[in-house]
């Protein structure tokens, strides 16, 4: 499924789909929607199949379990989805592999910090879990929301570390100026990015918020792919110079450290 940047799906025709990706696909826009209940024709318009085509999933669907009908006639997520989700996150936690390292890392820093995750269908990013400083001034990163790459140094810092005919294939689409410092320029970005892959680390001050400073580092997967990165966020009011390299340092060995576990050199209770 190709996802454009403003989170719609472009229609495939249903000859080359099969049920079972059609079925994957409505429970992800059900889930990443964020409603409690969706209507079919509002779901065959996000698949961009007809509301019959639509039915005939949810009905399928049903019979599983994976989603319920409401006595309105419209539907929701089901039970044995719910149970499967559970059991999921409770075997492979991301708050048990990540949260002990980003303490150490708000703590060290005395900055919020965050770990986010790259899905490859989306092209895009999201903050899976943060950990903030105690200090009453301080930026909440939106945890749980799907977030473009090209801006700010939690994106930058996943882009630059994806094959590079995907990073052209992002390049080109419409980016968004989140703010007056977000670069849109192809040129520009291209330049960025090879700059990040260099240093291994992004820095951006205000990209993505305004007054927002970040510093973030790529965490690799199995296979040495990008799965996502670490980072800290501090207010630009509060930002000294002075403390970059520092930070820059803690913020890449945090990387270092979840970069191990997910490659199974390190386990989360700090085993070898």
């Amino acid at each position: 499924m190709e996802t454009q940047a403003n989170g719609s799906t472009a229609a495939t025709p249903d000859r080359q789909r099969h049920p079972l990706a059609r079925g994957f696909e409505i429970i992800t826009a059900m889930v990443d929607g964020g409603k409690q209940t969706y209507g079919v024709r509002e779901l065959g318009n996000r698949l961009g199949v007809s509301a019959s085509t639509a039915h005939r999933l949810l009905s399928d669907l049903e019979e599983l379990g994976m989603v319920s009908r409401t006595p309105a006639g419209s539907y929701r997520l089901g039970m044995e989805f719910l149970r499967l989700a559970w059991t999921t996150t409770t075997r492979f936690p991301l708050r048990e592999a990540a949260n002990d390292i980003l303490e150490d890392l708000t703590g060290r820093s005395g900055e919020s910090s965050f770990f986010a995750i790259y899905n490859d269908q989306r092209r895009e990013m999201m903050f899976a879990l943060s950990v903030e400083t105690s200090h009453p001034l301080r930026y909440t990163v939106p945890c749980g929301v799907w977030l473009p790459l090209h801006a700010g140094a939690s994106g930058l810092a996943i882009l630059a570390f994806l094959p590079s005919e995907v990073q052209t294939e992002i390049a080109r689409t419409d980016l968004e100026a989140l703010t007056a410092r977000t670069v849109v320029d192809p040129k520009r970005l291209a330049e960025r990015l090879a700059q990040v892959r260099q240093d291994g680390y992004a820095l951006s001050h205000g990209e993505r918020i305004d007054g927002a400073i970040a510093i973030a580092s790529p965490v690799l997967g199995p296979g040495g792919s990008v799965i996502g990165d670490v980072g800290i966020t501090i207010p630009e009011s509060r930002f000294n110079a002075a403390t970059t390299s520092e930070f820059i340092e803690l913020v890449k060995a945090a990387a270092e450290r979840l970069t191990r576990r997910f490659t199974g050199v390190e386990n989360p209770a700090g085993g070898q």
